[in-house]
């Protein structure tokens, strides 16, 4: 055999030898990508799996702190408050509690106003004074909302807050003190 044919040639099987040898790593590549990808895709949907059954034991979590909130007994405020109103006729119980739902309404919501369980407890139209009562973790709110209240029942009106306290006989005792100074 020709010497000058001879190296071609063997570059040509080199080449061709070589190039078996990257189809071969190359078909086991993609067969491993493949294979990679299969386990990647079964991991994730283990992992969303996992994600959903840590949301729902997490949303069982906030429901039970909810429900014990709830089913705890909860603490009371009473407020005392006089009404400055325009007009001869002193508002009705009624436009009062209703004018303070309101208020309370537009400033922190209806969640606000079911979670205060505003209730006007004590009401006397001939001084225009009264006393309110509302859950301890809203007493801030219904004393910011108070000073929102414009109108009662459909005339001007303003309610100033006297005192806050934990029992309706104090808050009634505030009311006859104050009542006893201005005589």
């Amino acid at each position: 055999m020709d010497p000058s044919l001879a190296a071609p040639a063997a570059l040509a099987a080199l080449v061709a030898g070589l190039a078996a040898w990257c189809s071969l790593w190359r078909r086991r590549l993609e067969d491993r990508y493949r294979m990679l990808e299969e386990r990647l895709k079964a991991v994730s949907r283990e992992m969303d799996r996992v994600l959903k059954a840590a949301s729902y034991a997490l949303q069982s979590m906030e429901a039970e702190e909810f429900l014990e909130r709830l089913r705890r007994k909860r603490r009371r405020r009473y407020i005392a408050f006089y009404i400055v109103y325009e007009g001869d006729e002193p508002p009705s119980p009624e436009e009062v509690e209703q004018a303070v739902k309101r208020a309370v309404e537009r400033l922190a919501g209806q969640l606000t106003v079911a979670l205060s369980r505003l209730q006007l407890v004590y009401y006397d139209p001939e001084r225009a004074a009264g006393v309110l009562r509302a859950s301890h973790d809203t007493k801030y709110l219904v004393l910011a909302a108070l000073g929102l209240v414009r109108r009662v029942g459909g005339r001007r009106a303003v309610i100033i807050p006297v005192r806050t306290s934990g029992t309706i006989k104090r808050a009634k005792q505030a009311l006859a003190a104050d009542k006893r100074r201005q005589v």
